[in-house]
């Protein structure tokens, strides 16, 4: 079995919490049921489970308001399906994996009564980026400024375009405070 996968959603879900909590603690956020297998069962079966969606829960009400407002999935390895340039050789077409995480994500994000979607992945021996529509990253900017961080604007042939940026980066810009006022 492969463990990086849930290594890396335990160490992702330690690092919102210590920003959503300005360093004080590490155990607001946690991974759902099978990392929303639970919802999805259920939602099969026309129940919901509102917070069940998505890769990431609040194990604390404090953690409440980054939820209602993102579906957050996370993805961890698939080095050669989501670099620029290998969207740019399939041009971005349907089989392009950023784009299928992003339409499961948004599915999920609609039955969860989600504001947004964001997904955070990692390749291979690389640093955690974010993944954003470009809409969400502009009212971000309105609301924090733009203090010239390195970010990548792609169109997978949707209606929306999207920005990814470093997740380190990300969390160093928008605050949580930033995030409860959306």
């Amino acid at each position: 079995m492969n463990k990086k996968g849930p290594n890396f959603e335990r160490d992702i879900c330690k690092q919102l919490s210590l920003w959503w909590t300005d360093g004080e603690r590490d155990d607001v956020f946690w991974r759902t049921s099978g990392s929303g297998a639970r919802a999805t069962t259920r939602r099969k079966k026309d129940i919901k489970t509102k917070y069940e969606y998505g890769d990431v829960a609040f194990t604390d009400p404090v953690g409440q308001p980054l939820i209602d407002t993102f579906l957050i999935e996370l993805k961890r390895g698939y080095t050669n399906g989501i670099s620029v340039l290998y969207l740019l050789d399939k041009k971005a077409g349907n089989d392009a994996l950023l784009l299928e995480w992003w339409k499961k994500a948004e599915e999920e994000r609609k039955f969860a009564k989600r504001k947004y979607s964001i997904i955070i992945f990692r390749r291979n021996k690389r640093e955690a980026c974010i993944l954003m529509e470009r809409s969400l990253a502009d009212i971000l900017e309105s609301e924090c400024g733009n203090d010239s961080m390195l970010y990548i604007t792609i169109n997978l042939k949707t209606k929306d375009m999207f920005d990814i940026f470093l997740l380190s980066d990300f969390l160093n810009w928008v605050s949580a405070e930033t995030i409860k006022n959306l």
